[in-house]
């Protein structure tokens, strides 16, 4: 067994609030930090890389409305597929 798998084993056995504190301590800490930083630094370089080489598309504002709008709609549909799956 993976030290991760033996982490995810014990903090099972917590009850919600011990589980709740176990994961705001876990995204407070330095190492979650640094690892979320970095991770954004290469997002944005990334991002940045792709308008140079024009890698986008461009939204009017009622295309932007849209594309949000179908967004939603489809995590709502993904939520109630795992919400049903997870009742089963």
């Amino acid at each position: 067994m993976t030290a991760v798998e033996k982490i995810k084993a014990a903090a099972a056995k917590l009850n919600s609030d011990e589980q709740y504190d176990l994961f705001r301590w876990w995204i407070e800490s330095d190492s979650f930090k640094r690892r979320q930083l970095a991770a954004l630094k290469r997002d944005i370089e990334e991002g940045i890389e792709d308008l140079e080489n024009g890698r986008y598309r461009a939204y009017s504002e009622a295309d932007a409305m849209r594309l949000a709008e179908d967004i939603g709609r489809r995590g709502r549909e993904r939520l109630a597929k795992i919400r049903k799956s997870s009742k089963e």
